[in-house]
């Protein structure tokens, strides 16, 4: 009897411990590791061109969007091209190479580097997604996504306190080598990958280039699913530009309740992920990323009709769950309704159009909060979400062909 408890401990402590493959694993630390340097960057960026002007630091953010909306086609094609090994490697030495140049030139060339850094950034994430897709079974792509999203959760918050750590007792240029050294990092562990996706290496041309943005054009599950991230990226943007007004002008509160009010939506999209990589829901994905759209538009309701900050901070957090629900649902969709083929393609035009997104909708948040104050702009974006994710969620429930999703 004791020989047969004991098996069935090892079992367990074994079962455990190969929850999530060797190379998921390798992939979850460098997605922190990584995205921990990117933060710590852009606040050094930020400080290292802050006596310049904020047209200066609105450059600076306007190259790393630009990248994404202007490389997709591109970068989704050489993610299409080449074994994920040899591409991860070459990207992060090459960015390493970037980042380290940012601390020796000035300006127009600093923002030349800044370009370059955030193309390897705009390519190398599709990599990682379609190598995810690649090696994970279907079942268990929602759980593996929400695993790899609580480390990028906590990158952005560990990130975002180091980077301003560093850059107070160090200077920017400390904080920009100490990101370099991270690509390296990177480079490290994409050579050690056991498995790696090896695609066919035709993108068929020119005509092989758009392959990533017709397939929203022939697929309604797909292009709802994509009209609904857009949406909730572009509300986030909105709350990006006028919180601070929200919190400080409405709230009276101070910059310290702005950070805690932002760092409650990281903690709790860390707390999300790290909930539903350990889990079982016997539910149909595309009704698990409405319920999770929902939540996140009630969130950012609420949020905007805050009585005070503590409100809001509860308000943040349930925003966050509710965003962690929608790229954890959301990417499995988008992999089970395209082809290997092309999937890398698919990724970079995802992730061109949602920053389009981004960069309009904070423009225009800028336009507006300069006539309205911040809570009828926030809670109208808020409801816009709304509506999306209650039109959009019936229109992919009814198309989406899969019966449930299980995670285990």
């Amino acid at each position: 009897m004791k020989v047969k408890l004991d098996s069935r401990r090892a079992f367990i402590r074994k079962k455990s411990r190969n929850h999530f493959p060797r190379d998921i694993r390798l992939l979850a630390i460098a997605r922190l590791i990584s995205e921990i340097g990117d933060e710590m960057a852009l606040i050094a960026l930020i400080f290292a061109l802050k006596d310049s002007g904020p047209g200066a630091v609105s450059l600076l953010l306007a190259t790393f969007a630009a990248s994404r909306i202007l490389v997709a086609p591109l970068a989704g094609s050489i993610v299409d091209r080449f074994p994920t090994r040899r591409l991860i490697v070459t990207i992060s030495v090459a960015q390493f190479l970037s980042a380290t140049a940012l601390v020796f030139v000035a300006d127009p060339f600093l923002y030349l580097f800044v370009f370059l850094l955030s193309v390897g950034g705009s390519t190398i994430g599709p990599a990682w997604q379609s190598f995810i897709a690649h090696v994970v079974p279907p079942d268990d792509l929602s759980k593996t996504y929400a695993f790899i999203q609580s480390y990028r959760s906590l990158a952005i918050v560990a990130g975002a306190g180091f980077g301003g750590l560093i850059v107070d007792r160090f200077g920017s240029d400390v904080a920009i080598l100490v990101n370099a050294s991270t690509f390296l990092v990177v480079a490290v562990i994409g050579g050690t990958l056991v498995r790696q996706r090896v695609p066919s290496g035709r993108v068929d041309g020119i005509k092989g280039l758009g392959r990533g943005f017709l397939a929203f054009t022939r697929s309604a599950v797909l292009r709802w699913t994509l009209v609904m991230l857009t949406a909730f990226n572009m509300s986030a943007g909105v709350g990006e530009v006028l919180s601070a007004f929200l919190i400080t002008d409405e709230l009276g509160g101070n910059a310290s309740d702005y950070g805690i009010v932002l760092g409650s939506l990281g903690a709790s999209m860390f707390l999300a992920g790290a909930f539903l990589s350990r889990i079982r829901l016997h539910f149909k994905e595309s009704t698990l990323l409405t319920v999770s759209a929902m939540l996140s538009a009630c969130g950012m309701a609420a949020y905007a009709l805050s009585p005070n900050v503590q409100f809001a901070v509860a308000c943040f957090a349930l925003n966050g769950i509710g965003l962690t629900g929608l790229h954890v649902f959301g990417t499995p969709i988008f992999v089970r309704h395209s082809s290997e083929q092309e999937r890398g393609r698919l990724f970079a035009a995802s992730s061109s159009v949602t920053t389009a997104g981004v960069l309009i909708a904070t423009g225009i948040a800028g336009v507006i909060g300069e006539a309205f104050p911040p809570r009828p702009v926030i809670f109208g974006s808020a409801v816009c979400c709304l509506l999306v994710a209650v039109v959009g969620g019936v229109q992919i429930r009814r198309k989406d062909g899969v019966l449930s999703v299980a995670m285990s």
